[in-house]
């Protein structure tokens, strides 16, 4: 995860600098829910946990959930899968 973070945050970033003016938003969407589940990955790693830090994880996880359906459209429902 360490090593996918790096990669990920950096193709999506690069990506989002890059799309075209009607791409810019889900690549926003997106970008923010991936470095909001890095970072929620990154805090659960901590030895201890404060207040704080159990707050920042709160918030980087309601945020990945708010920011995580414009992945939607490439996931495959059931009625898909049988065709």
């Amino acid at each position: 995860m360490k090593a996918l973070r790096h990669i990920i945050v950096l193709v999506f970033t690069i990506t989002h600098l890059n799309a075209l003016d009607s791409q810019r938003i889900p690549f926003t969407e997106a970008l923010l829910c991936v470095k909001n589940l890095v970072y929620f990955h990154l805090i659960t790693h901590y030895q201890y946990h404060t207040e704080a830090t159990i707050k920042f994880m709160q918030n980087y996880w309601k945020n990945f959930h708010y920011h995580k359906d414009v992945f939607s459209q490439f996931f495959a429902s059931k009625s898909t899968m049988r065709v």
